[in-house]
């Protein structure tokens, strides 16, 4: 993935442009301008980082890109203090042989991808006593594979165009028909699968059938090394893993633009399609900061960017603040309507459906009409990151062929042949009755 990452700035130059140690300290807007105060920074003999110069840089256009997953959130507990073992955030954890669990007893702290993950390396590359996963929701837990195809290739237009209440019914029944019922397995889901975003896992419930891994409700105390759960239950244990989220933060942006931008004490933001500030306008934009409810963010990311570039240079414009203010409203009615009530899905998107509709605003979103042969790929593919290339700005030559690699799975390929043939088979006989 490193070597990925620097082919990809060499090949388009970027390496040149980037400044390394170099630590943005503060970014503040002066008439229609950005004063962005950064420090140069060295390593020393004591391996730390020193500042050796500050410089102001005075730009146009800013774009943010360093995320929404920037500072962990620290959940407290009653007796917390007491707790005589080891407490780290998942920020931390790298494997369970680096961070000395082996043999251990631990607890980890919430049921999303990266709890998942860790209470997984800890059950078989720790080869842990004990492996204990709290959580106060539950969750459903998809395979990495279903019905032999990647999970993530079942997300595609079609099946996002269902009503969710649809769409979530079809996606717990073939969850119940691969792994079971999740509260078989204790998880027992507090939301439909669809109300928030997925965690994906091909062995969690092998590990639960097993033993190796216990599913526990939420930590009511600590008391020294012995976790008291809100069901009467208890565990002796050495490690606390916190897999418990984390919470925007951007400490460099000046007070007046947090409060434009940050609803406060919460992790809501006040951005137009997760992206500018309706007070601010296009000369400030933020990259990543978006949830993708299924598949990752990097296609999200690059839409974000172009979307910004294309504004940049004036070949498009934002609606009037009103209209943005308007639609963020809307679409925070709407997350609520349909997600579980939780600071991390503030910023909930689907990715092909965010991706088309800023696509759409500059001309990139793929038309049907313009690829009659990737009809059905679009409509019932996730595609990949080429369809977004297909036309508008900067597209790819190869976007076609590379739209062609991603299958449609079998089970929406047959699926849509049989609603197709009834639908057919329901005209036909209409007709008959007619004439």
């Amino acid at each position: 993935m490193a070597k990925y990452i620097a082919d990809y700035t060499v090949h388009f130059g970027i390496d040149k442009l980037i400044r390394f140690e170099t630590q943005v300290d503060h970014i503040e807007r002066v008439g229609g301008e950005w004063h962005i105060q950064v420090s140069k920074l060295a390593d020393n003999r004591k391996g730390s980082q020193v500042v050796t110069d500050k410089e102001l840089i005075i730009a146009k256009f800013v774009a943010i890109a360093t995320g929404h997953h920037a500072q962990p959130k620290w959940p407290r507990f009653q007796g917390q203090e007491s707790f005589a073992g080891e407490m780290i955030h998942s920020v931390g954890y790298k494997d369970a042989a680096t961070n000395c669990l082996l043999g251990k007893r631990v607890a980890v702290v919430g049921i999303g991808n990266s709890a998942v993950d860790v209470a997984v390396d800890c059950a078989t590359v720790g080869r842990c006593k004990k492996v204990y996963l709290s959580t106060r929701s539950g969750a459903w837990v998809l395979p990495n594979y279903v019905f032999g195809r990647p999970t993530d290739h079942y997300a595609c237009r079609t099946f996002l165009a269902l009503p969710w209440q649809i769409s979530t019914y079809i996606l717990e029944t073939v969850v119940r028909l691969v792994s079971g019922n999740p509260s078989r397995w204790g998880l027992k889901p507090k939301m439909h699968a669809l109300q928030t975003q997925p965690t994906v896992s091909p062995t969690l419930v092998h590990h639960i059938q097993r033993g190796n891994i216990k599913v526990v409700p939420d930590i009511q105390k600590i008391a020294g090394n012995t976790l008291h759960f809100v069901n009467g239950e208890i565990a002796e244990v050495d490690h606390l893993i916190l897999c418990t989220g984390y919470h925007i933060d951007l400490p460099f942006l000046s007070q007046e633009v947090r409060d434009q931008v940050f609803v406060q004490d919460s992790n809501s933001i006040k951005l137009y399609k997760n992206v500018f500030s309706p007070d601010i306008g296009q000369s400030l934009a933020f990259i990543g900061f978006v949830q993708p409810a299924s598949g990752g963010i990097l296609t999200m990311s690059e839409t974000q960017a172009r979307w910004f570039a294309q504004l940049c240079k004036r070949k498009v414009k934002l609606p009037t603040k009103i209209r943005m203010e308007e639609n963020i409203a809307s679409e925070e009615e709407a997350c609520k309507g349909r997600y579980f009530s939780s600071s991390r899905h503030t910023i909930q998107r689907d990715p092909i459906l965010y991706n088309d509709e800023i696509a759409s605003f500059i001309g990139a979103k793929p038309q049907l009409w313009k690829h009659p042969t990737l009809i059905w790929r679009l409509l019932l593919s996730s595609c990949g990151a080429a369809q977004w290339r297909l036309q508008g700005p900067h597209h790819w030559k190869y976007a076609h062929q590379e739209v062609l690699k991603v299958p449609s799975t079998e089970l929406l390929h047959y699926s849509a042949l049989v609603l197709i043939a009834l639908f057919g088979l329901i005209l036909s006989g209409l007709l008959i009755c007619i004439l």
